[in-house]
Parts: structure tokens; sequence; C-alpha cells
């Protein structure tokens, strides 16, 4: 399989639409997605990344790299990761891990000092792939507005 990592642009939605339904119960607004993956496409602060199977032709991953000025100690940025999906006929090929190295190499060009990621309770083969990326847990609150 030959992996391709990129910026997501608005001929994605199809894919993007299947990949967030292993996270989602529901298709998103496609209106709204379209907006915004074009907002993000714009915003040097934001990295809406996906992992396309060449070979396939299929977009098989994606995650939202968000960059956040931090006030503390070093005032160093910080890199939040969200909206990790992977298609399960992808899960354990390598495609996330992949994810996560673009990502995480943009957020060392951004000068973030960490990353940070929510993940569901539910989700703990997640969690255990987490771990293995080298994340440890800490204690975390949400709150939906």
């Amino acid at each position: 399989m030959e992996l391709l990592m990129r910026e997501a642009g608005v001929e994605d939605l199809d894919g993007l639409d299947r990949v967030m339904l292993v996270i989602s119960d529901n298709s998103a607004d496609r209106n709204k997605m379209a907006e915004l993956v074009e907002k993000l496409s714009h915003d040097p602060q934001k990295y809406l990344l996906v992992a396309e199977d060449r070979e396939a032709g299929v977009l098989c991953g994606s995650l939202l790299g968000v960059v956040f000025e931090d006030i503390c100690d070093t005032c160093r940025p910080i890199l939040l990761v969200e909206n990790v999906a992977v298609l399960p006929e992808y899960q354990g090929k390598g495609v996330g891990r992949k994810m996560f190295e673009e990502i995480e190499k943009w957020g060392k060009e951004q000068n973030c000092h960490y990353e940070i990621l929510v993940s569901g309770q539910n989700r703990t083969g997640a969690h255990e792939f987490y771990r293995r990326l080298g994340f440890h847990e800490e204690k975390g609150f949400k709150k939906y507005l």
C-alpha cells in the first residue's frame, strides 16, 4: 500500500465524511463541511490531514491538528490533535502511525512544546494505540456548550 499524507481539500468531502463516520454516528452537513475545509486550508495554525491509499484511490484516514498559543512557562504553542479516524479495514496497517508522524513533524515546525488529544472513554483500542505512540493519560474534563 502506498500512502500519501496531504492537506485535505473540498474535493475530499466524500472520503472525509466516510472516515468521520468511524468516530461519529452522523454524517456532517455537507455545505458546512465544505465551508470548514476551505476555511481550514487558509489558516496557518490548522492542518486537516488526510491519508490516501494511492493504489486503491481511497481516503482512509484523517485528523485535525490545531496550534494554539500558551502563555505559561516557555510560552511555546501547544498542538491539539482532534478527529482522529482511520477506516476499519485500514486499522493496524500503519495509517494512524503515519498520520501522527506527519502532524508531529508539522507541530515541531510550529515550535510546539507538546501535543494533546481527547478520546472518548469507550475507544479503548484507540487508547492503546495512543499509548504505543508515547502518549500518557492525564486527567481531563469536557463540557458541552
